[in-house]
C-alpha cells in the first residue's frame, strides 16, 4: 500500500469520516500527511474528554468530507469549503485545529503553520477582522515533515527559525514520517519538541500522539486562562 493511500486510511481511523475526494486525488503526500496530524489532535482531544466536531468555511457543522487547503490560506478565506475542527472540554476555553493558515509572528511577519491548535475567540475575532491570527493566541503550532529520505538537517534548522518566530503560549512541535540522528541531536540541544517516525499503525504514532496531544498540552494555557472568556 502507498504512503498516501496509508495516510488517507489513518485520517479516517483517526476522524471517522472522509477527505473530501477532490483533495485526496490532488493532495501531495506531505500534505495528505498535515491532514494526518490533524486527525491525530482530534482523536487526541476526544481520549481527553473533548467534545470535538468539525466545521467548514461557510459555517457547515459536520461536513460528511473534509476539504483542507493545499497551499498557505487565511483563517479568514473562503474560496473553498476548507475544514477545521472545534474542541470543547469541560469548564475550558473554546479550541480550534487548523491545516495551512497563516499565523502571525512576533516580528508581525505572517508565516505558514501546517497544523495549529489555537483559541476560538482569538479565530472568531480574526475571520471578523480579516487579520491572520497572532502567535500568542496558540496552544500548539506543528510543523509536519513527509519524507520517504532521511530527515536533512536543513530541515531542523528551518523549524528552529520558525520556532524562535511563533512564540506560541503552547508549544511547537516538528513532527515527522521519519528520523535523522543529526535533525534529533540538534532539536533536542535547543530544548524543541519532536516526534519521529509518525506513520499511520507504527507505535510511534501512539506515543507520538500521547506526547503531542495530552491533556497538559491542550490545557498548558488554560491553568492561566481565566483572563480569557469561553465563547
Amino acid at each position: 500500500m502507498s504512503i498516501s493511500s496509508r495516510l488517507v486510511q489513518g485520517f479516517r481511523a483517526r476522524v471517522g469520516r472522509s477527505l473530501a475526494p477532490e483533495f485526496i486525488s490532488n493532495a501531495k503526500a506531505y500534505e495528505l500527511y498535515q491532514g494526518y496530524v490533524f486527525g491525530i489532535i482530534l482523536s487526541a482531544a476526544w481520549n481527553e474528554g473533548a467534545s470535538v466536531f468539525t466545521k467548514d468555511a461557510f459555517g457547515t457543522t459536520n461536513p460528511p468530507r473534509l476539504l483542507f487547503r493545499r497551499s498557505p490560506g487565511e483563517i479568514y478565506g473562503t474560496t473553498g469549503p476548507y475544514a477545521h475542527a472545534v474542541l470543547e472540554f469541560p469548564d475550558k476555553p473554546l479550541l480550534e485545529v487548523h491545516v495551512g493558515i497563516m499565523v502571525r509572528g512576533i516580528s508581525q511577519v505572517s508565516h505558514e503553520c501546517d497544523v495549529c491548535v489555537l483559541y476560538k475567540e482569538e479565530a472568531d475575532r480574526c475571520r471578523a477582522a480579516m487579520r491572520n491570527p497572532e502567535c500568542s493566541q496558540l496552544l500548539i503550532a506543528a510543523e509536519c515533515k513527509q519524507y520517504d529520505s532521511p530527515l536533512k538537517l536543513d530541515l531542523a534548522r528551518s523549524f528552529i527559525g520558525l520556532a524562535s518566530e511563533l512564540q506560541v503560549e503552547g508549544d511547537c512541535y516538528f513532527i515527522a514520517s521519519g528520523f535523522s540522528g543529526s535533525v534529533a541531536k540538534l532539536l533536542a540541544a535547543r530544548r524543541l519538541k519532536w516526534e519521529h517516525n509518525i506513520t499511520p499503525g507504527s507505535t510511534n504514532e501512539l506515543k507520538g500522539a500521547s506526547h503531542l496531544c495530552t491533556k497538559h498540552n491542550f490545557s498548558s494555557g488554560h491553568e492561566s486562562l481565566n483572563k480569557h472568556s469561553v465563547v
